[in-house]
């Protein structure tokens, strides 16, 4: 689809890197970015009342999702703007690897240097993040994060709205339930079930999400 203005959402730290990537990806037409936190407001920072203007207005608009932290209001947030027609682009760096089989859903950034091999499968909203890699035949459901330098093994999966930390492994065809947070580090060897945090090396859940 084409767009009139493309904005990243989220002006804090998440949304500074995806900024980078849209730059460095050349999309077309940025225009700065959208917060709802009015102490953000300023030169290239719109309010999201003056982005509702905007697409009133007839402009057709495309927003980056620039919120890293919480996956739940980034979903939020997605389903809201989508209800109202403004578009999502899939962001990827040009030092990334995507295999051409690899399936990317749109509201997606990839990292600097982030690998998807092929035939993965890769959500609606999702982080891969910077050096992270995502093997052959991986499943990311919608708006999962696969932080920087993490590593998932080939068929493993990584549930809705879960997290993979800084530089944790996920073994093959091992499944991370839903809204998991697995820890920095930690070495995922058997199936993690939904709503746990999961750390250490082997990774244990150690208390409810």
């Amino acid at each position: 689809m084409n767009w009139q203005a493309l904005y990243v959402y989220g002006a804090g730290r998440h949304g500074k890197v995806v900024a980078d990537v849209v730059r460095a990806a050349g999309l077309p037409g940025f225009a700065g970015f959208v917060d709802d936190d009015p102490a953000r407001a300023g030169v290239g920072v719109l309010s999201a009342e003056v982005l509702e203007a905007r697409r009133l207005s007839g402009d057709t608009l495309a927003v980056a999702l620039g919120v890293g932290e919480n996956s739940a209001a980034r979903e939020a947030l997605y389903h809201a703007l989508k209800a109202k027609g403004v578009c999502f682009p899939v962001v990827v760096h040009p030092s990334a690897v995507v295999a051409p089989s690899a399936r990317l859903g749109e509201g997606t950034v990839v990292m600097a240097g982030a690998i998807v091999n092929p035939d993965a499968r890769v959500g609606v909203g999702c982080i891969v993040n910077t050096g992270a890699v995502i093997e052959h035949d991986v499943v990311l459901e919608d708006f999962a994060v696969v932080a920087p330098n993490a590593t998932t093994g080939g068929g493993s999966s990584v549930g809705r709205l879960s997290r993979l930390g800084l530089g944790a492994v996920l073994l093959p065809d091992v499944r991370i339930g839903r809204r998991v947070e697995v820890g920095a580090g930690a070495v995922v060897t058997r199936d993690v079930p939904d709503d746990v945090v999961a750390f250490g090396v082997p990774a244990r859940a150690v208390r409810p999400r």
